[in-house]
């Protein structure tokens, strides 16, 4: 092992060492491993029989060389995966914020284009009249409309071309005229949106703002400004937000936005990295280690993905995690055995051979432990009782050190495992649940914002909306809408009487005279304010082409009397696709129905999919663990669907903002993503039922046994009958013509050729796994001459009374002529396989000597 470190007993690689103090799991099995490896210094010096004390210290050896790779691994992977938990939060806390800065990029392009707001500027130049200061209220109260809609927006300011501020929603606010640089910027640019991190001077109390910013300009053909639009966003409120739904305060993690220079901009926690702070950053490496205050910091620094060609300013999404507090090992509810994660591991997509070989390893050095042992046993057969005892006594403690440390093995590979294959399901799951939530918040703001155009208003209240002008020129509006807005399919206008006036989709102009349902009719008759609105059950309707969408509506008043209504059709198949794709980590790669993400509601109906083996509107067939959540709550598990392993994480939305926390819409979502992990059909290695019971007190009375397993079944011999059991690789297989004989080859043994057989047919029994071992038994009656009897594995070597060997008359048994007795179990103990014994003269007789 190149460039390793001897830490605290155990050679590990150098980058390795430097991490394991901190990793509380890892170096609990190293303490565990290096005091069972001082357990066998002990048992090697107190070891007198034969040559195992050579044997002893071979398999201690080997267990210590497999503790140095095993700790290694384990401690790359818990290195590993708190690495991938920090890029993911650090990339999506800036994704998630540059999808929502997109939308405010198209927010002040259409309210600049405003007609209230532009008849304002064209018809109020003189601030000293009654009528001035009544438009002026009108304005703000279409402010105040905006921002209760697209609440992401703290204040709304208007100036005219020489920086007079002419509205301002702030009523706070004290400044007359702006001098900032972005009114001239504005004034000279042909920019589609204009945004700005700094301090602005029309709002003085914050020292930075994010400012979306364009000119108003004329109708007419000279385009000419009017005045300057800005749109005042509430970015610690919203990056507290996103902080929210990402960080852990298990483990005392910060999550920063830096800007170019390194400067934080946004902290989860401003008395722990406080705003203004330069930090070191670099977007090149994996990961950093990083001082700070006095302390040191695991750091990761992620660049935006962008979103639809917009990658707004040059910020960076950077999380910084305390050593001591970075591997916290996670809560496990997992319902799922060690067993079953070995036999995933083996079987499974993910995993390096050199990872799979550790608990194989492991196996093979026990297996050749319990020859030992077992061996062991058979020689101190012949010892005299008092050394019988002590050797008896030794064995066993050496066999319970062996499974001890192979137990530690096992839990800690089971254990690894289960740390790489849930792969973050659950922070996946609250990504794709938190991007669609912030996505219907603004159909939502979206149809109750249009609801509130002038023209709509106007056209419905003159009861002429049927007339062919005023259809067109609300389909002109409507049109205008939905170029900007391309996530619906059709925006549509109807009357009080949920007659369809206009449609955005020209495409879809037979709509226009049709009548809406009774009930959208009625629900929109119901709205009592522009803050309200509904939305239609994630159902099939011929307003999306007969298939699965949402469609959201607002009323359209006049004054306080309803005088129709608009409806915009969400373009879920598209929409909800794009969502799914966005969240799956490395979605292009794996475009496949193995890892994929799923969009279901309360009654398990899909409402989207990434798998193209599933359709909306099915029933996802999961438990119901995954659907009794309440909202914001996540949960991940491994289960076995369509017949393979998955890690499944799920959260149930919790909505974003007022969207279905504070308005009166409740639509509980549930978003799953799931990995594959291997095949449902895996060969799990189950524990099997031995005799280990205290030796009788009448040794005058008892019969030793030495025991094994063909199979299922559970055999013995009477120990006065074995000679000693090899490693069925020194078997040298024999070429027959018939590959159903039971003679399968030769082993040497005291430079004799010993017959090995296979009894499996004569006991009605299949072997589930190949065979390890070859017991090598006397001849009954020629104590020079052995047969050698293929066996799955070994058992233990009990010694019991000669009352609970019961001879079994043949008749009962039929075919099964091998086998001459069963051993009882004791009172009150109920084991789940018999021990049966077989007849050695009948073995030779019938087998041998055919």
């Amino acid at each position: 092992m190149n460039n390793t470190i001897n830490y605290k007993g155990v050679e590990l690689k150098g980058n390795n060492a430097k991490y394991l103090k901190y990793m509380d799991m890892v170096d609990e099995y190293r303490e565990e491993l290096v005091s069972l490896s001082k357990s066998w210094d002990n048992l090697a010096l107190l070891s007198h029989f034969g040559n195992s004390s050579t044997n002893i210290n071979e398999t201690k050896n080997n267990f210590s060389k497999l503790t140095s790779t095993l700790l290694n691994h384990l401690s790359s992977e818990v290195l590993d995966k708190t690495i991938r938990e920090m890029k993911f939060k650090a990339q999506i806390s800036i994704d998630i914020l540059i999808r929502n800065l997109f939308e405010r990029t198209a927010d002040i392009g259409f309210l600049s284009t405003d007609q209230d707001i532009k008849n304002f500027l064209v018809h109020n130049t003189n601030k000293y009249t009654q009528e001035y200061v009544q438009e002026v209220e009108k304005i703000k109260n279409r402010f105040k409309e905006y921002t209760q809609k697209y609440s992401v927006y703290y204040d709304i300011v208007l100036m005219d071309t020489h920086g007079n501020i002419l509205v301002q929603l702030d009523e706070n606010s004290d400044v007359e005229k702006s001098k900032d640089e972005i009114i001239n910027y504005a004034l000279n640019c042909n920019e589609e949106y204009i945004e700005t991190f700094k301090y602005h001077d029309f709002i003085p109390k914050r020292k930075k703002s994010l400012v979306y910013t364009l000119p108003v300009k004329s109708d007419d053909e000279s385009n000419k400004p009017l005045g300057v639009l800005s749109l005042c966003f509430r970015f610690q409120d919203e990056m507290k937000a996103i902080f929210d739904n990402l960080k852990s305060e298990r483990n005392k993690e910060c999550l920063t936005i830096l800007d170019k220079e390194g400067v934080v901009i946004a902290s989860s926690d401003h008395y722990h990295i406080a705003l203004g702070t330069k930090l070191t950053y670099n977007i090149t490496q994996e990961y950093q280690i990083v001082s700070h205050g006095g302390r040191d910091y695991l750091a990761r620094s992620c660049k935006t993905n962008g979103y639809q060609g917009y990658y707004g300013q040059q910020w960076y999404g950077h999380i910084m995690v305390p050593m001591d507090y970075a591997f916290l090992e996670d809560e496990d509810n997992l319902n799922i055995n060690a067993h079953t994660l070995l036999a995933i591991l083996q079987e499974g997509d993910g995993f390096s051979d050199e990872l799979k070989e550790i608990p194989l390893n492991a196996n093979k050095i026990q297996v050749n432990l319990n020859r030992l042992v077992w061996n062991g046993n058979i020689t101190k057969n012949a010892s005299d009782n008092n050394n019988k005892n002590f050797s008896r006594a030794l064995l066993n403690e050496i066999s319970a050190t062996g499974e001890k440390t192979k137990q530690i093995f096992d839990l800690s590979i089971a254990n690894l495992t289960k740390t790489i294959i849930l792969n973050n399901t659950s922070l996946v799951a609250s990504l794709m649940v938190d991007i669609m939530d912030r996505n219907l918040y603004e159909r939502a703001n979206d149809c109750r914002w249009w609801a509130l155009t002038s023209e709509f208003k106007t056209i419905l209240s003159s009861h002429e909306g049927d007339d062919a002008s005023n259809q067109i020129r609300l389909s002109e509006v409507l049109q205008y809408i939905n170029s900007l807005y391309t996530v619906y399919t059709n925006l549509f206008v109807y009357d009080a009487n949920g007659v369809i006036m206009a449609v955005s989709n020209e495409s879809e102009k037979e709509l226009i005279g049709k009548q809406l349902d009774t009930d959208v009719v009625a629900k929109t008759m119901h709205i009592q304010d522009s803050n309200d609105y509904f939305v239609s059950p994630f159902n099939r309707t011929k307003l999306y082409n007969s298939e699965h969408t949402y469609i959201y509506y607002a009323a359209i008043k006049d004054e306080q009397k309803c005088v129709g209504g608009i409806g915009v059709v969400f373009d879920s198949k598209v929409e909800f696709q794009a969502m799914l794709e966005e969240s799956i980590p490395g979605f292009e790669k794996s475009k496949n129905s193995e890892v994929f993400g799923v969009y279901a509601n309360k009654d398990k109906s899909i409402i989207a999919t990434s798998n193209p083996n599933l359709k909306v509107g099915d029933a996802l067939k999961l438990s119901d663990t995954f659907f009794n959540l309440s909202n914001g709550q996540t949960h991940s598990e491994i289960i076995v669907y369509d017949n393979k392993y998955y890690a499944v994480g799920v959260k149930c939305s919790q909505g974003y903002r007022e969207y279905k926390t504070s308005d009166s819409y409740e639509n509980d979502v549930y978003a799953l993503f799931f990995s594959y992990i291997s095949s449902g059909n895996l060969n799990i290695e189950k524990r099997r039922e031995v005799f280990t019971e205290a030796p009788a007190l009448n040794n005058d009375n008892t019969a030793e046994l030495a025991t094994f397993f063909i199979g299922g079944k559970w055999l013995g011999v009477y120990i006065e009958d074995v000679i000693e059991a090899v490693s069925v690789d020194k078997l040298d297989i024999t070429l027959t013509m018939d590959n159903t004989h039971h003679f399968k080859g030769t082993v040497i043994y005291n430079n004799k050729a010993v017959a090995v057989i296979d009894i499996r047919n004569y006991i009605d029994e299949q072997p589930k796994q190949d065979y390890e071992e070859i017991v090598i038994i006397k001849d009954y009656d020629n104590d020079e001459s052995y047969i050698g009897i293929l066996v799955n594995s070994l058992g233990d070597i009990p010694e019991v009374n000669q009352s609970r060997i019961k001879t079994i008359d043949n008749k009962i048994l039929g075919n099964c002529t091998l086998i001459t007795s069963i051993v009882t179990p004791l009172e009150n103990v109920s084991y789940n396989k018999l021990l049966s014994l077989l007849d050695v003269k009948k073995l030779k007789e019938h087998l041998v000597e055919e």
